[in-house]
């Protein structure tokens, strides 16, 4: 490895954001396909995990709501005091005279009831006051009454509690699917980064031979892939740049040759000849500078 291998210090090529794409269709490509593998998986990994969560949060709830609360006691209905049984009419006095007027010879009949006695002799008044209502209440009725609210208030929110707890892993199971999908983003874009530099950088210098041009190879960047790939492609244009090297030492050393004989000019074939091979040698000397 020469002075300017060492350090890796590809001259124009250092690794920036600016530059990640060097080729869009191909590193876009596969990184959407693993972006979308990617995201197929955790949403199905994520619809089990949430119906594993719905099931235990369902049977969490009814074991809460399983659990039953005590009762509120009933209040008794207001009693009111007996109303007194009607006295028995008092029996009505014998009329004089009512024994010759039956005809009979009885002094026992009936006299026919009075106009008083119907008005009110019959019927009794019976007064109601708040007093004469009880209420009839447990002693501990309040605290009967404060305890089983109290428990369906505990009740209610453990369910709340429970369903605060699906919701949240709900959420985490979205920040994590988002965060793991753009993870992989960035590193599918880095990863085929990697390959496409190598792979970019051998094309510019295909190019350049093409065009007759013999750049000095710089080494990768540290951290790209395609090492041996690219060291095959670095030996096979040494070996070209040698092949070159030697044509100009061959071509120089023929000119040579022929300026110290003194063949030039001696018949235009050859001196078209020695025109060749000194436009070959600039060329070659060109593509090597």
């Amino acid at each position: 490895m020469t002075s300017d291998d060492k350090g890796g210090g590809a001259r124009g090529y250092k690794r920036s954001w600016r530059n990640l794409l060097i080729n869009k269709k191909y590193q876009l490509r596969f990184t959407l396909f693993m972006v979308g593998l990617s995201a197929l998986l955790i949403a199905a990994l994520g619809w089990w995990v949430m119906q594993t969560a719905t099931e235990a949060t369902n049977v969490a709830i009814g074991q809460v709501r399983g659990e039953p609360c005590s009762k509120v006691p009933d209040i008794s209905e207001p009693t009111m005091p007996a109303a007194p049984a009607p006295a028995a009419p008092a029996a009505p006095a014998p009329v004089e005279g009512a024994g010759s007027a039956s005809g009979s010879g009885s002094a026992s009949g009936s006299a026919a009831p009075s106009d008083d006695d119907l008005d009110g002799s019959h019927h009794r008044s019976v007064t109601v006051t708040l007093s004469s209502i009880t209420e009839v209440l447990p002693p501990d009725y309040a605290n009967q009454v404060a305890s089983h609210w109290g428990c369906e208030l505990e009740h209610a929110a453990k369910i709340e509690q429970l369903r605060d707890g699906k919701r949240l892993i709900l959420y985490v199971l979205i920040a994590t699917g988002s965060m793991l999908v753009i993870a992989l983003a960035i590193y599918g874009i880095m990863t085929t980064h990697k390959v496409a530099g190598p792979l970019y950088k051998i094309s510019l210098y295909l190019q350049k031979m093409r065009e007759g041009r013999y750049d000095k190879v710089w080494p990768l960047r540290k951290g790209d892939q395609l090492v041996e790939f690219y060291d095959h492609f670095r030996q096979a244009h040494a070996g070209v740049v040698k092949l070159e090297e030697d044509d100009v030492a061959r071509l120089k050393a023929l000119l040579a040759a022929v300026d110290a004989g003194g063949v030039a000019g001696s018949s235009p074939e050859v001196d078209a000849a020695i025109a060749d091979m000194r436009a070959m040698l600039a060329r070659k000397e060109k593509s090597l500078a």
